[in-house]
């Protein structure tokens, strides 16, 4: 996965410039800020670098909708995602090789945000390898597992360059892996984003 981190490093970067953290919240996995695939929003047609193009039904997101004076709704059909996110936060997507996508949730007037990587995987356990691969640090520390709507998924922390010290939950279902990733420091932020995660 080349952008797993692709939201954190972008967001929390342009803030650090701007006297801020948040600015560099979307660097990915592997490259760890560098994003080689073309950007999309909403239900545009993409192009991967691999060449492939990708359906606009594949990459159709469902129109935000308030679900409370402080939430919206995120629906992405193709990818089985709904979860209740915080009006504040700014969303964007970005295709990905070989058919992935990273989501990012941004809000930098509060050093807010967080980003999901999704990729065909199919495997049904996260290996070591695979783990490598996109943690190039291999810091996973404090593993727990925990349920997402009823899947099993690991939360643990880690670190890379880009971003420091991490909190990930990462899971496998339904030939997807799941990569959301944030800072530490938001980890009670994001577990209550978390709980409202529903596959669809």
């Amino acid at each position: 996965m080349s952008t797993r981190t692709r939201f954190i490093g972008a967001i929390f970067g342009i803030l650090l410039v701007g006297g801020t953290i948040l600015a560099s919240l979307h660097t990915g996995p592997q490259s760890r800020g560098i994003h080689t695939a073309s950007t999309t929003t909403s239900t545009t047609t993409s192009t991967t670098t691999t060449g492939v193009s990708a359906p606009s039904d594949m990459l159709t997101t469902l129109p935000a909708q308030p679900l409370s004076d402080s939430l919206l709704s995120y629906r992405n059909q193709y990818y089985h995602v709904a979860l209740a996110y915080p009006k504040e936060l700014i969303v964007h997507e970005y295709a990905e090789n070989g058919g992935g996508r990273t989501i990012t949730f941004e809000d930098a007037k509060q050093d807010k945000g967080f980003q999901i990587f999704i990729t065909p995987y199919a495997g049904t356990q996260i290996d070591q390898k695979r783990f490598l691969m996109d943690e190039p640090s291999g810091v996973r520390k404090e593993p727990t597992d925990i349920l997402i709507d009823g899947t099993t998924a690991s939360m643990f922390f880690g670190s890379n360059t880009v971003m420091g010290d991490t909190r990930e939950v990462w899971f496998v279902r339904g030939g997807f892996l799941y990569e959301v990733t944030t800072y530490k420091a938001l980890d009670s932020w994001l577990g209550r984003i978390m709980q409202t995660w529903k596959f669809e």
